[in-house]
This record gives C-alpha cells, sequence and structure tokens, in this order.
C-alpha cells in the first residue's frame, strides 16, 4: 500500500501512476524534465483505466443497487462513521499542537516544503484518493470500488445520464478537454500544457519540450592511447565457423537442389511473367521487332543553303538571259531552284525574301497532312544483291549474232512459222502476202497475194502433212505450201481434197459445233486456189493468230472482237468448226494447246485460263498481274507457261506450284510483243518494241522440288523501230539453236550460235 502523508489533519496519498492528469503534471513541474518518461507512462494507464471504468459504468450501477440492498449493515455502519469524524474534530485541536512541534524540530527546509505542497493542494483543490494504487478492475463485479483507512466500503458513484452528458458537452466549451478520472471519480479539464504534453508523447518525442537529447558529448582525456582497454585475447567463437549455422546452410542447399522446388521456382517464374507488363521495346535502343507503340518520327532537315544561296554568289550560278526567261516560263514545282540567283555589292544590300512566309507555311502543311514512314538505311554490297548464276559460256548453245537476212516484205511482217524440219519458213506480212523462204539459202521461193492483211501462219506440227493455216482478215486460209514438191505434197493435196475425209462433207459444207455456231467451210476463190489455197473458214471480226494442237489434226483460230465466237476449233479431217465457250470470257488475245493433254490455254486481257476439253469445265486460272497481255507460249513438258505482256514483263508459270507468277521478268524497255520456247533446247526468247531480243536459259528438272533454273544469256539488236513497233513475232529453228525474228522494218532475221 503506498505511503501517506498527514496534511491538514487528513492522510493525503502520494502522486503515483493512479493520480489524474493535472496531478501527473503538477508532479512533472516539481521533480522536473527527468521524470517526463516516467509522467508519460503515467498518463497511458490512467487513459486505459478509464476507458475501462466507462465500459463498466452501467453495470456497475446495477450491481451497486443489489448490493445496497443486500448489505443490512450500511447505516449502522454510516453511524459509526460520523461518531469517529465527531472524536477527530475534538482531537484536532491537539494534532495542531503536534504539527507544530514537528514542524519545528524538521528544520526550516521540511518547513518550507510543507507549505508548498499544501499551497498547490489548495489551488489545485484535486480530489483526495483513500483507497490506494489498488488496480479498478479488481471490483468490476462489485458497487464499490476499494475500502478506506477503517476498512468501509467506498461506493461507485453513479454517472450522470447519457443525455445529460451529451447536452453538457455541448453547452460547456471545455467538453473537448475533459477526461474522467475512473480513480478518483471525478472529471478532470486538461491545460494546455498537459494536451502538449500528451501530443509529443503520441509523437514519440521527449515528454519536456525544453529537452536537449544531443547535448554535446564531453571528451575524456586518455593519455595511454596506445593500449587497448582490454587485454583479454579474442574470443575462439568469433573467427571458427559454427557448426549449427553450417547445418542449416546445408539443409537449404539440399533443399534448393530439390526437384521440388524447382519446379516450385519455375511456377513462380510463369506467374510473375504473367502478372509483368510485356514490355517489348528499348528505351535508347533500337528495337529489334517493330513496336507497337506510337513513335514520334523527326521532320525532314531542311537542306543546307549551297553558292547559289549566297549573296555573291559565283559567275557560273548566274542566268544568262536565255536561262532566265526558261526559268521565269518553266512551271514552278518543276523549277531546279525557288529563286533566281542574283549577286549583290554587300550583305546589307540584300533584300527582304518574299516567299519566305509562304514557303514555311507549306512545309507546316507538309509535316502536319504528309505522313511520314521510317526508312530503314540497308548497308548490302551491291555484288551481294546479284545472284549466283552459271556464266553464259557454260551454256552454251544458244543465238548469239546475227547470220542471214530475208528481205522481201514491203510492210511489217506480223508472224512467222518454221516447217517441222527446218528447211522452209512462212511469213505473214501486213503488205496482204505470205512468202515460203528457204532457211539455207534465205531465198523466197513462193509469194500468196491474199487481198487482205495477214495476221498469223503456222505451220502444222506434224511433217507428214505439210499443211499451213493463215489468219488473213476475216478468214483462216489453208493452204499446201509445198504442193509442187513431192509425195508430201500430195497428201496434203489428198488430205485438203473434197470428199476424202471420213465423213467428210463436199463443197460448202457447214460443220455446226454443239454450240450451233454455224460456222461454214467454203472454197476460195479461183485466182487462190489456183495459187495452192484449199479452204477456208469465215469468222465474225478479224482473225489475229492461230494455233495447231500437236497431233496436227486439230487448230484454234482467235477473233479479239468475236465475243462468244472469239475462239474457234476446227478438224482437218472433217472439216469441222465450232465455238467452245457459249458465252463472252472477255477480249482473248491468243491461245495454246498443251503438248500431250487435252487442255487448252486461253489468254484474256488480264488472265490466262486453262480448260480441260475431256471434262469441258474450268481448271485453272493463271493471274500475272498485268495490264494487257500480248501472247502465251507453253513449255514442250506442258508444266510450266510463259505469258508476254504489253507493260514490259514477262512472267513465267509453273503450274505445279501457284496460280502466281514464279518468276516476273522486267527487261524490256517497251512492250513485250511475243515469247516463244524452243522445242527441245533449255532456251526461251521474248522480243518487244525496243528493237530486242532476249535470249534466256530455262532448264526445268524433273524432280518437283527444284525449281526451274533461269539464265538470261543474250539481247540480240538488229531490228529497226518503225512506227513506234519493234520486233512482231520469233520463231524457234525445231533442232539448232537458232531463231527466227520478224520486224516492222519488214526484215526476217536468223540468228545463229
Amino acid at each position: 500500500m503506498p505511503w501517506e502523508t498527514w496534511q491538514d489533519g487528513a492522510p493525503t496519498r502520494r502522486r503515483g501512476a493512479g493520480a489524474p492528469c493535472a496531478d501527473v503534471a503538477r508532479t512533472r513541474r516539481e521533480r522536473g524534465p527527468q521524470a517526463d518518461a516516467c509522467a508519460a507512462q503515467e498518463v497511458e494507464e490512467a487513459g486505459e483505466e478509464a476507458d475501462e471504468v466507462d465500459e463498466g459504468e452501467s453495470e456497475g450501477e446495477e450491481e451497486l443497487e443489489s448490493e445496497e440492498v443486500e448489505d443490512g449493515d450500511g447505516e449502522s455502519e454510516e453511524e459509526e462513521l460520523e461518531g469517529e469524524e465527531l472524536e477527530d474534530e475534538e482531537d484536532e485541536s491537539e494534532s495542531d499542537s503536534d504539527e507544530s512541534v514537528v514542524s519545528g524540530e524538521g528544520g526550516e527546509a521540511e518547513g518550507e516544503g510543507a507549505e508548498a505542497e499544501t499551497e498547490s493542494d489548495t489551488d489545485d483543490e484535486a480530489p483526495i484518493n483513500t483507497i490506494g494504487n489498488v488496480p479498478l478492475h479488481w471490483y468490476d463485479g462489485y458497487g464499490h470500488v476499494g475500502y478506506d483507512l477503517d476498512g468501509q466500503k467506498i461506493m461507485r458513484g453513479a454517472r450522470v445520464d447519457e443525455l445529460d452528458a451529451l447536452i453538457k458537452r455541448f453547452d460547456d466549451p471545455n467538453a473537448a478537454r475533459t477526461i474522467h478520472d475512473a480513480l478518483h471519480g471525478v472529471d478532470v479539464v486538461l491545460k494546455d500544457e498537459d494536451i502538449a504534453l500528451i501530443r509529443r508523447l503520441q509523437k514519440r518525442q521527449y515528454p519536456h519540450a525544453e529537452l536537449d537529447a544531443y547535448q554535446p558529448m564531453p571528451s575524456v582525456p586518455f593519455e595511454d592511447g596506445i593500449h587497448p582497454l582490454s587485454n583479454a585475447p579474442p574470443r575462439k567463437g568469433a573467427f571458427i565457423p559454427s557448426k549449427s549455422e553450417a547445418k542449416q546452410v546445408m539443409k537449404l542447399v539440399m533443399a534448393m537442389r530439390s526437384e521440388q522446388y524447382q519446379k516450385s521456382v519455375a511456377n513462380r517464374a510463369r506467374e510473375d511473367a504473367k502478372l509483368r507488363p510485356d514490355y517489348q521495346y528499348l528505351i535508347w535502343d533500337d528495337a529489334a521487332e517493330p513496336s507497337k507503340h506510337h513513335k514520334r518520327l523527326p521532320p525532314p532537315r531542311v537542306p543546307l543553303p549551297g553558292n547559289a544561296e549566297s549573296y555573291n554568289p559565283p559567275e557560273e550560278y548566274l542566268f544568262t538571259e536565255a536561262e532566265a526567261a526558261a526559268w521565269a516560263k518553266m512551271d514552278p514545282a518543276d523549277r531546279p531552284l525557288n529563286f533566281e540567283p542574283r549577286k549583290y555589292p554587300s550583305l546589307r544590300r540584300v533584300p527582304l525574301y518574299e516567299p519566305l512566309i509562304k514557303e514555311r507555311f507549306e512545309r507546316c502543311l507538309d509535316l502536319y497532312l504528309c505522313p511520314r514512314a521510317p526508312s530503314n538505311k540497308l548497308d548490302v554490297a551491291p555484288e551481294s544483291l546479284i545472284p549466283q548464276l552459271p556464266s553464259p559460256s557454260e551454256l552454251r548453245p544458244f543465238p548469239e549474232r546475227l547470220s542471214v537476212r530475208f528481205v522481201g516484205h514491203e510492210a511489217r511482217v506480223h508472224s512467222i512459222s518454221v516447217d517441222p524440219k527446218g528447211c522452209w519458213l512462212l511469213s505473214a506480212s501486213a503488205d496482204c502476202t505470205v512468202r515460203l523462204w528457204e532457211v539455207s539459202s534465205s531465198r523466197c521461193e513462193r509469194v500468196w497475194r491474199l487481198g487482205a492483211e495477214c495476221r498469223c501462219v503456222a505451220w502444222n506440227p506434224l511433217a507428214q502433212t505439210p499443211v499451213a493455216a493463215v489468219a488473213a482478215g476475216q478468214k483462216m486460209l489453208l493452204l499446201a505450201p509445198l504442193a509442187p514438191h513431192g509425195d508430201a505434197a500430195a497428201a496434203a493435196e489428198a488430205l485438203l481434197a473434197e470428199g476424202v475425209a471420213d465423213g467428210g462433207a463436199g463443197s460448202g459444207a457447214s460443220g455446226e459445233g454443239e454450240g450451233g455456231s454455224g460456222v461454214a467451210w467454203a472454197r476460195p476463190e479461183p485466182s487462190l486456189r489456183a495459187a495452192g489455197v484449199a479452204w477456208e473458214v469465215s469468222h465474225v471480226k478479224s482473225a489475229s493468230s492461230v494455233c495447231w494442237h500437236h497431233k496436227g489434226d486439230y487448230l484454234a483460230s482467235v477473233a479479239p472482237e468475236g465475243a462468244s465466237r472469239a475462239v474457234l476449233l476446227h478438224q482437218l479431217s472433217r472439216r469441222h468448226s465450232g465455238s467452245p465457250f457459249a458465252k463472252s470470257k472477255g477480249r482473248v488475245e491468243g491461245v495454246a494447246f498443251h503438248p500431250s493433254k487435252p487442255i487448252l490455254f486461253v489468254a484474256t486481257q488480264r488472265h490466262v485460263r486453262v480448260y480441260n476439253l475431256l471434262k469441258q469445265e474450268l481448271a485453272k486460272k493463271l493471274n500475272p498481274a498485268a495490264q494487257w497481255i500480248s501472247s502465251i507460249a507453253v513449255h514442250p513438258s506442258g508444266d510450266h507457261v510463259l505469258v508476254g505482256a504489253y507493260d514490259k514483263r514477262v512472267c513465267w508459270f509453273d503450274l505445279d506450284l501457284s496460280t502466281s507468277p514464279y518468276r516476273t521478268l522486267r527487261s524490256h524497255k517497251l512492250a513485250v510483243r511475243s515469247v516463244a520456247f524452243h522445242p527441245r533446247l533449255p532456251l526461251f526468247a521474248s522480243a518487244a518494241d525496243d528493237g530486242t531480243l532476249h535470249i534466256y536459259h530455262g532448264r526445268v528438272y524433273a524432280d518437283l522440288l527444284t525449281n526451274a533454273l533461269i539464265v538470261p544469256l543474250k539481247i540480240l539488236r538488229g531490228h529497226k523501230v518503225t512506227d513506234h513497233l519493234g520486233v512482231m513475232g520469233i520463231a524457234f529453228h525445231p533442232t539448232q539453236p537458232w531463231i527466227f525474228s520478224a520486224g516492222a522494218d519488214g526484215e526476217i532475221h536468223l540468228s545463229t550460235g
């Protein structure tokens, strides 16, 4: 039980942990700043006890009433207390005299301390604690809160009703700083110093505001500084590895090496990768892959001024009168300079550049409206871009030089054809004639004047049947060029004779196809018949090309403007003709037969359609991506097609690979007029309006996994460009590496190896 002092005839408890905050503050002032920490702890304990008393207040009032009823001796105890108080009053005079004697013996210091303590108690008027330093939670279940010096119960004080407390809180200006002292049962109003102390304690600061926590440390002189403070040897455990720690480390290492730990690390890495943002670009370096975010592109730099922009340019930069007049007549967009260079004596004489604001404004519009795209500059050696191809000297033989000229036509030669043996050459010209040439001597053997412009001539591929077809005007004519010569001519005459074919009709017979085209075979005029023309087949429009089947009994003719009857198929043995298409497929430019299968290639203006004649259906559609197709040729194997176009390109198609071109050649400067494959050698050629022939090596492999090899070999020149037309047609020799070319200048050239 805490010690007590007697003052004014009543016991007073020493200020301790259970005192209210006001007493704590007064005690702090009396003890000085060294007890601030203890005071702070006392304030916290007082606050906790106040909270506990508030929670059990309502229950305590009910228990108090019940205990008053149970304690029947309460009134007698109060009467006894009153009697004791009367006895204390009678002895008051004696106690006063005793106190004066004690104060006299204690000296002046004790008297002054008593007076100071009496004055402070009188000023504060703090309540008196009569139960001592006893925890109040001991009496939570009772109606009293402790016992006095005589052993009597101290009853629990009644609390104010909640509604009255709320009204008082609004009326009392000091309600915010009023706390309840559960130990003494009174409400205490905190002072400003107490509130400042509590706030410093909440901020974990020193309780006393004037305390200097960083006082300078006094320096203590140590004379024997070279020796340590202790001569004890170092502890052995400080430098010997710990065995327990080694065991723990080894245990962790074995756990990290386990398969389960590795799997957990991998799973954790995958989870982290999912949660981590996917930054696929570097801020300061060039990204390896194109980034998805928008990247600002700097504007192009303005070119630096040159000598022409100088106020004193060299003489060669100044315009003459003729150059100035030509510069003024030019369109502003075509002028090499947007100003006229002038010479001034000094820089201060240079006038204001008038178009400056306009040019700056146009540049701003360009930067704002015109899109910009980054262009990566590649440091590539030009030699590495050239494909590694074999040398042309290793690919001989091929046509290399002009050997023979065939001269005789008076107008441009549209088409040429070589007989299967390579001894004779037929040519069709715009001068309405077809000429027969001997290849070995370049001598013109025979001339047919057909009365219309001859656009195409084609020799029968069978050597046993020397028959030729000519497209002249709106007719296709069949003639026997070698009629006066040998047994072959007799066979051709017998084939063309009336009534010799199986089931053949007589003169004027008409062969109507399945589509009901009504194309008639007729005998020509007596003059043409005397010249060797056996039959003629009329077209709706002008015919432009003729093509033979490899068996020699069928041929096809093309009239580009004939609509649904633009393509006609003819059978020589039965003298039968018909149109294979019921509707127009567009403007047809040429046709070609497959060398071994019943397939017909039809070249329209934009596409090449492949038809299966046996199934009578469209098998494939090739897209050369050309604006206007001019010619078509089929490789002897039948798996490759060559297409020439007026937009200066030659397209090689691999039918087993794709419907798009396998290779596109753009070596010609003008429109391509004709293309051709060699029947036996790996050669093909193209002719154009620039007057040149381009010879290529085109090897096709039997292995389907190996692509065709295309190597440019030679460019042949010799034809003159006439009326913007160059080489009109080409044809290879059937056995030799020779090529015949027909030009718009009316000449036929033979180039050999």
